[in-house]
Parts: structure tokens; sequence; C-alpha cells
């Protein structure tokens, strides 16, 4: 029985093994190393821009930048891997062979993970000399799960729309849109606004519904953490919780649709 098991994972193992060595082969790494590079300097000079609290300003500047770059970063690898591999007929080759979609799936996403993993260890450790180490590890835990829910929402808008343009858009506008939903709800139900206006009040619904559906990603990878070392277990139950969900629902929902594609 244990030897079934693992032969059923085995392809798992050598689709990750594979997707996590194409980003080196891409020259993955180097792009990387330029991403913090340029964080650093950007830190830098933030800090020669503030009167006081210069480190506290290049906290915030370079936890913003690297949090961005990174789901950047990911969103394009993921979506730009994808596309040559269907353009090659490099997917149609994989499932000839005798496994199942699902493990191709799995075998992809764990290996995307693999390298969501080390830009998130080495953006972590970028931020240990602008921040407390207790908070750029909460940091850095939360930015993994955010990079999972971006990689498997890559996934399910390139299984739908096998375009980059189209696939690309839809991740930035769900993920800009999950980042400040919440802020708009804020400003809906502000004293600014005029009550009982039909459009406003329907404008309310839609933004509440929407929240009901994506992920509260505004509290996810806080720079406020890094800045006042705010960040609570509590935060981070938060984001694995919510994290493990969505990963959930858009793996399912990426692997329904690829289930009923003719490829």
């Amino acid at each position: 029985m244990n030897n079934n098991k693992f032969s059923n994972l085995q392809p798992i193992i050598t689709i990750a093994e594979i997707t996590a060595l194409e980003g080196v082969k891409t020259k993955l790494i180097p792009l990387v190393i330029v991403v913090l590079i340029f964080g650093a300097i950007l830190a830098s000079f933030a800090g020669t821009l503030s009167v006081v609290e210069i480190h506290a300003v290049q906290s915030a500047v370079i936890g913003s930048y690297l949090r961005f770059a990174g789901v950047l970063v990911v969103c394009l690898f993921v979506l730009n891997a994808q596309v040559r591999e269907l353009n090659d007929k490099g997917l149609d080759l994989v499932l000839a062979l005798p496994i199942p979609r699902s493990s191709y799936f799995f075998g992809k996403l764990a290996g995307f993970a693999t390298i969501a993993f080390f830009i998130t260890v080495l953006f972590s450790i970028t931020l240990l000399f602008y921040a407390d180490t207790y908070q750029v590890a909460l940091w850095g835990v939360s930015l993994f799960f955010e990079l999972l829910i971006v990689t498997a929402l890559s996934l399910l808008c390139l299984f739908t729309f096998n375009q980059l343009p189209a696939a690309f858009t839809t991740v930035f506008v769900i993920y800009l849109l999950s980042r400040v939903l919440t802020s708009l709800i804020l400003v809906g139900h502000g004293p600014i606004m005029p009550k009982y206006v039909i459009v406003n009040e329907l404008m309310n619904m839609v933004m509440a519904g929407l929240a009901f559906v994506l992920p509260a990603l505004d509290r996810f990878t806080n720079s406020a953490w890094l800045v006042y070392n705010t960040g609570t277990f509590d935060d981070l139950n938060f984001v694995i919780g919510q994290g493990l969900i969505y990963v959930t629902l858009l793996s399912a929902a990426a692997l329904l649709d690829f289930y009923r594609k003719n490829l």
C-alpha cells in the first residue's frame, strides 16, 4: 500500500521538481536579486528624504515594495511558464502519459509554491536589515500565503482564458480589488456619501458581495507590522486560515475547468 501511495505521488513530485528547476533555467534568480537591489536603493533614497523616523520610513517603503514585487514576479512567472508550455505542446505530451490531470495540476502548484517560498525567504532576509526579526517572520509567512493565493488564481485564470494578457489583467484586477476593497467599503459608508441614494446603496451592496467572495488581502503582509511591531499570532492565524481556504477553492475551480477542457 505504501508503494502504491508513493507511485501516486511520484508524478506530482516529478512535475514539481521540473517546474521549480524552470525558475533557474529562465534566470528567475538574477531577476529576484535585481528586485532586491532596487528595493534597497529605494529604501535608502526614502531614508534620505525623511527628516524623522528614517528607519520606520525605510521599513514601510521596502516592505510595500517587496510585497508588490513578489506578487508581480510570481504572477508573471506562473503565467509565462504555462503559456510557453501550452505553445510548445508540452502540456499535451504530459497529459498523453497515464497520469491524472490532478497530478499535473498539483505538481505545478507545488513547484510554483516552492519558487514562491524561496522568493519569500530572500525577501525576508533582506527585511531583517530594516525591521524586527519576529515581525519579519510574521511578514514572511503572510507573504508566502499571499503568493500561494496569487499562484492558484493565476493558474485558474490561465486555464480559463488560455491567453497571457487576459489572464494577467484578471489576476491583477482581482488582487488590487482584494487589497483596496475594505477602504472602498469604508468610503461608501462614510459621512460624506449621500444616504438613501439608489446608486450609492447598490454600490455598497456590490462591494459587500465582493468582500464576501474575495480574500481580505488588506490584512495580509501588512507593512505596519514592520514599522510599529504590531503583528501578532492572531494576524498570522487569520492569514493562514484564509490562505488555505482560498487556495483550496481556487484549486478546485481550476481543476474543474481543467478537466472539462479538450486538450
